[in-house]
This record gives structure tokens, C-alpha cells and sequence, in this order.
């Protein structure tokens, strides 16, 4: 299978840095669900190029422990700076 990497940038010739690496099909589906988004994603550039040889798939880890949903468990909280601190 051919890999393919997204990468995502604030500007246009900016640098633009990986956010994964899959096949095209699935590489063109999450590139349009991040620009259809009205956050940060949804104000940049993406660019779909072919992979270096030798590379795995692989995503950008979420930065959120357990996800954005509300959990009525625990590990609901939030990472900032100083590492993760719990809704309270």
C-alpha cells in the first residue's frame, strides 16, 4: 500500500508540519473534516504528499486524556503547562 503524509501549516509557503501518515483515501477524508471545522484547523493550509520510503502509519496522538466527551468516570480533566489537572 502507498503511504501518503498531511501535513498542516498556519501559512501558505509557511512550514508545514505532519499530522499523519495513511493511505490517500483516509488522508483526504480527515483533511477535509479538519477544514470543515470553524476552529484552528479550519484556519490553516493542508498538503497531502507522498511518504518517505521505509515509513509506518501513523497519527498525531489527541491532546486531551480520554477524549473531549463527558465521562461521568474519572480521568476527566484537561493538560496545560504544568501536566494534567481533573475537573473538579
Amino acid at each position: 500500500m502507498k503511504l501518503f503524509v498531511l501535513s498542516f501549516g498556519r501559512t501558505k509557503a509557511g512550514k508545514k508540519s505532519p499530522i499523519m501518515i495513511d493511505s490517500l483515501a483516509k488522508c483526504e477524508n480527515y483533511k477535509k473534516a479538519r477544514e470543515a471545522s470553524k476552529g484552528k484547523a479550519g484556519n490553516g493550509f493542508h498538503e497531502i504528499a507522498e511518504a518517505p520510503a521505509g515509513s509506518k502509519v501513523w497519527r498525531q496522538k489527541s491532546a486531551t486524556v480520554g477524549g473531549n466527551k463527558c465521562q461521568s468516570h474519572k480521568n476527566n480533566g484537561y493538560i496545560s503547562k504544568d501536566g494534567f489537572n481533573p475537573h473538579t
